[in-house]
């Protein structure tokens, strides 16, 4: 877990970070607002504890900043007694908690865990019951997509444990939910993304905990293993997960039990699993970063999600079945696209994969009026409209170049977009922080 401390007094400031290292909690430190909106923007933390009284930005504009644009972090409010009132309003705009100086650290470590764990809960792991006809599909008809959804509907009958990789924002949770749906398992289809956890929550998580296994375990709680029983368990960025609970992983899918944190009993879970990942397992493996036998282990059918760039054809379908779905949601009525905007979507990279297009197809529908979407309402992440260097020399058709020079464009514009914010630019574009700063270091762009 990584903390931003915000405060103006240099004393608490350092005898708080202290303490909460020894809690095995990171910390960044900021004495006002100005400088801990620098931090948020170009460091990604697990919770703010933010005081509200501070010279130059005060707590109050800073927690509006983080709510209306900064990035989605639980806020704690660390008050004097006589601003308790100033408190309460913070936390009507959003905070998720406030003390009274001086607290007891200790009661601080176990309100910064909490925040956490509920943020996790929220925006890391979601449980769906879905039924089959809800019409999870794939969209296109690309051979390259065909090629991946014959392979799932073979795979999905099987008891076999599935491996889908491919780039981020390639569809890999559509894939896995494909998978549950053509399996008939009668147990829900549970998603977690384990990039997303802490590394501190990740156990406690996929195999739950007994009352009194940590503090603040007040009661026994099931893992989503559990919570997955005679469904689907979809693990999401399983590279993420680190190395001494990759063991536990592995007894997991070896043995089909798990045992709780805390625990001594042993517990059967039938559940199918699915795994996912955009980095390169094997290269991991040799780095010494990923068990060997675990990768062995979920390997069993492995399914790679092709890029868009590599769909050809498939960009017009989906950006028609994104503005079909979006447009209704919004209620509105929208005829089509128009040539000039299809052309412009057919021939931009997508870095970001189909995640980017849905974003794109969405941004324009809220920005346009019209009964059709134009080639302008998607020129905010044009390549030759924002950054005409990348079209040298002059002959260039719109949208051309490589790929590598159109990518490096669109990367250069969003951030530019964003005032160089690494978190916003790499949702605005579909792709993980990680991904975000991978390219910029191959492009020779200082992260």
């Amino acid at each position: 877990m990584q903390v931003l401390l915000v405060d103006d007094e240099p004393n608490l400031l350092v005898s708080l970070e202290g303490f909460l290292k020894t809690e095995g909690i990171g910390c960044f430190t900021a004495p006002e607002g100005r400088a801990a909106q620098a931090i948020l923007q170009d460091r990604t933390v697990d919770a703010v504890v933010l005081d509200l009284r501070m010279p130059g930005m005060d707590g109050m504009t800073l927690l509006r900043w983080i709510k209306d644009s900064g990035p989605d972090v639980p806020v704690i409010i660390a008050s004097a007694h006589g601003d308790v009132g100033d408190a309460v309003q913070a936390m009507k705009l959003g905070a998720y908690d406030y003390l009274v100086k001086p607290f007891d650290p200790d009661e601080l470590v176990l309100r910064l865990r909490k925040a956490v764990k509920e943020r996790t809960l929220a925006n890391g792991a979601e449980a769906e019951r879905r039924s089959s006809d809800e019409g999870v599909e794939f969209v296109g008809s690309s051979p390259a997509i065909l090629d991946a959804r014959r392979l799932i509907e073979k795979a999905a009958v099987t008891p076999a444990t599935i491996l889908l990789t491919g780039e981020s924002g390639t569809g890999k949770e559509v894939a896995a939910r494909l998978v549950h749906q053509a399996s008939r398992r009668p147990g829900p289809f549970i998603a977690v993304n384990l990039g997303a956890i802490p590394d501190t929550l990740v156990e406690s998580e996929l195999f739950g905990h007994e009352k009194g296994a940590f503090t603040g375990a007040d009661s026994r709680k099931q893992g989503l293993f559990e919570l997955a029983q005679a469904g689907t368990l979809f693990l999401d960025e399983i590279g993420e997960l680190p190395l001494h609970l990759q063991v536990k992983l592995l007894r997991a899918l070896q043995e089909r039990k798990i045992q709780r944190l805390g625990g001594v009993q042993g517990i059967p879970v039938d559940a199918r699993i699915v795994a996912a990942t955009n980095r390169d397992l094997e290269a991991m493996v040799r780095e010494g970063r990923f068990r060997e036998d675990l990768y062995y282990r979920i390997n069993v059918i492995r399914i790679v999600l092709p890029p868009l760039r590599e769909r050809a054809g498939d960009v017009a379908a989906l950006a028609d079945h994104f503005m079909r779905k979006l447009s209704g949601s919004m209620g509105r009525r929208i005829d089509g696209l128009s040539p000039e905007a299809l052309s412009l979507l057919e021939g931009y990279p997508f870095p970001g994969n189909i995640r980017e297009l849905q974003n794109a197809v969405e941004r324009a529908l809220i920005l346009s009026d019209k009964p059709f979407l134009e080639a302008e309402d998607f020129q905010f992440f044009s390549p030759s409209a924002l950054n005409p260097a990348v079209s040298a020399p002059n002959d260039r058709a719109p949208g051309s170049g490589t790929l590598a020079e159109l990518e490096r464009a669109a990367i250069l514009a969003a951030l530019e977009r964003n005032s160089g914010r690494r978190e916003q630019t790499a949702r605005e574009l579909g792709i993980t922080r990680r991904t975000l700063l991978t390219k910029l270091k191959e492009y020779g762009v200082s992260p």
